[in-house]
This record gives structure tokens, C-alpha cells and sequence, in this order.
């Protein structure tokens, strides 16, 4: 039974929509940050450019590099072993991406070169931010439903027990020697 918990969550893990989701908007945003050197160069770094991308983004080299680190987080966290990181990186990006929007809509945003409140660019990270973090929370949603689906009826933690307060687990674990606090 054991392995084919163990073997149920892992093939599960890798069907994550986090780690699909992560590595494509990861990828989105380091070509943004590319394509946005390709325009602004490497001067002006935080100066309020006129420079754009398409005719609607905003550009300036900290804006590039946030793209960048933003990107390459995300495409790393969506290699990770565990896919809870995954998911956590996924929901804090989505998370930060909704604080520039807002940030952006109230016109908060000129380091980044972000010069009116109804630029393409808080629209933008106001969809970006949103999706990240509604994908974030679906994945964290999908691997709750696929870790119970692996439990046996009379396995703790299975369908027939419920939730269940953390005590009253260890309890069960210490009962049945799988837990061990002093090998933590």
C-alpha cells in the first residue's frame, strides 16, 4: 500500500499544473526582459524612458531586470522536486504582480518607467498577477484532491477519517511507530 501511495503522489507531483503554469509564464517574462534589453540598451537604469515595447509597455533596465529575476525564478521553481515550492513561488509572484497593479494603477510605478495609471503595463501585470496566483491556488487544490485519492478508506488520512487536528495524527502515527519527532 505504501508504495503505491509513494507512487501515486509522485506521478501526481509531476501533473502538476503549477510546474506547467510557472515554466510557461516564466519563460514569458524572461523574454520580456531579453526583448526589453534589445530596445533599451544598458543605460538609464532607473531613468522614466519613452521607450516602449510593441507601442503600449513601458521599458526601462530595472524593469527588464525584474522581468528577468522574475522569469528565472520561475522556471527554476517549476523544476523543483517538491511541487509545494512550486506552488508557493507561483502564488507569490501572482501575489506581487496584483501589489504592482495596484501600485501601477495609482501611479506608484515611475522607477519602473510605468508613467500613467491606465498603462498597458498594470493591465497587464493585473492579468499575470491574477492568472499566477488563481493557478497557484488550482494546483495546490489539484495535489489536496490527488493525495487524497492515493489513501486507502482505512488509511489515516483517508476518505473515511476526515480532517483530522495534527494531535490526534500523531497520536495515530505514535500508535503505530511511523512517527518519530526526535529524527526530525
Amino acid at each position: 500500500m505504501e508504495g503505491r501511495m509513494k507512487q501515486g503522489f509522485a506521478s501526481t507531483e509531476r501533473e502538476n499544473v503549477a510546474r506547467v503554469f510557472a515554466l510557461l509564464l516564466g519563460l514569458g517574462y524572461v523574454a520580456a526582459g531579453v526583448i526589453g534589453f534589445t530596445i533599451t540598451g544598458f543605460t538609464g537604469f532607473v531613468e522614466n524612458t519613452d521607450e516602449t515595447f510593441l507601442g503600449f509597455f513601458d521599458l526601462n533596465i530595472f524593469h527588464n531586470i525584474v522581468h528577468l529575476t522574475i522569469g528565472a525564478g520561475l522556471i527554476i521553481a517549476s523544476r523543483m522536486s517538491d511541487v509545494t515550492i512550486t506552488q508557493g513561488v507561483l502564488i507569490g509572484v501572482g501575489l506581487f504582480y496584483l501589489l504592482a497593479a495596484v501600485l501601477g494603477f495609482l501611479n506608484y510605478l515611475q522607477i519602473i518607467s510605468i508613467n500613467t495609471s491606465l498603462s498597458f503595463d498594470n493591465f497587464f501585470h493585473l492579468a499575470s498577477g491574477g492568472a499566477a496566483l488563481i493557478f497557484g491556488l488550482i494546483a495546490v487544490r489539484q495535489q489536496e484532491g490527488s493525495l487524497r485519492q492515493t489513501r486507502g478508506p482505512t488509511d489515516p488520512g483517508g476518505p473515511a477519517d476526515g480532517a483530522q487536528p495534527i494531535e490526534q495524527r500523531r497520536g495515530q502515527w505514535d500508535r503505530e511507530e511511523t512517527y518519530r519527532e526526535e529524527s526530525y
